[in-house]
């Protein structure tokens, strides 16, 4: 008897030290999460007292609902472009070119590049007056004056595109070892059914790379929600909140205005919205392939 009891225990025994270091690196702090959205908090005293949902009730207000539209256009428009990218340059590179694995090496700079060098180097690169694309532009006949690639109306197209450069690369070296994984008999055989690229693109490539391509893709969403230190160096969400990302919202909430309630329910809300997606994706996947 105490042998079987043994036996049964030992599988949680050694599963306790995780589960042990889940609970004090993410429960604890989550917990403090929900206690902080559903009363006024701040840095300093923490939770001092209910407030009637008032947190709640400014995701709401206009101002709010705006860095939510700002953030869903930032949001699918760098994943759109990181796996449109991803995609086209990981096929190229797949491809017996010269120069193959310089060029493979070279894609992955961007990637290791820390953030907040990278948005500081784009900001003088993109400078109006001192920016090396300006001057370039200007120089080629391109522009007949600089522009202002962060102002009001240029400014998240550009934090956009940076962070496409960013990313980009984890999806394309994502993409590339899928790649590998293609038999060539399945390719042979279509050359010989007179399959043309788009076809052997669309029934082998695409059925190949779409559980690589699905996981990477929420990888890439879930990081993308959660860069703050590009837009902040680039942009610091203006002009105009013309950026003000949720990641930005949160952070100008709890340490700007020490209003840590606000800032842990809208934390809270993006946590569950983004857990709920990635779920329903997973199992969606899942279903598909089984």
């Amino acid at each position: 008897m105490n042998l079987k009891f043994t036996q049964r225990l030992e599988p949680y025994l050694f599963i306790l030290p995780t589960v042990a270091l889940f609970l004090l690196v993410l429960a604890w702090p989550l917990l403090n999460l929900v206690i902080f959205s559903f009363g006024d908090s701040n840095i300093i005293q923490g939770y001092t007292g209910w407030n009637n949902f008032e947190n709640y009730k400014f995701l709401g207000t206009p101002a709010f609902l705006k860095t939510v539209l700002v953030t869903l256009i930032w949001l699918f428009g760098g994943v759109i472009g990181i796996v449109a990218c991803g995609m086209a340059v990981s096929l190229l590179l797949n491809k017996p070119i010269r120069g193959r694995a310089f060029f493979r090496a070279l894609t992955i700079i961007p990637w290791i590049v820390p953030h907040a060098f990278a948005a500081s180097m784009w900001s003088w690169v993109l400078h109006p007056q001192f920016g090396m694309l300006n001057q370039l532009l200007v120089g080629l006949g391109i522009l007949d004056k600089p522009i202002g690639f962060l102002s009001e109306n240029t400014a998240l197209i550009t934090v956009i595109v940076v962070r496409i450069w960013q990313g980009a690369p984890f999806m394309i070296i994502s993409l590339l070892a899928a790649l590998q994984t293609i038999p060539e008999d399945i390719e042979e055989a279509a050359d010989l059914d007179g399959a043309n690229g788009f076809q052997k693109f669309r029934f082998i490539t695409i059925p190949y790379l779409k559980p690589v391509l699905t996981v990477s893709t929420l990888i890439i969403a879930a990081w993308t929600l959660q860069i703050f230190d590009t837009v902040y160096i680039m942009t610091n969400g203006g002009p105009a909140r013309a950026t003000q990302i949720i990641a930005l919202e949160i952070y100008t909430k709890a340490f700007v205005e020490s209003n840590l309630g606000i800032a842990s329910a809208i934390a809270l809300v993006t946590l569950i919205t983004v857990g709920i997606l990635s779920l329903y994706s997973l199992k969606k996947e899942g279903s598909e392939a089984s």
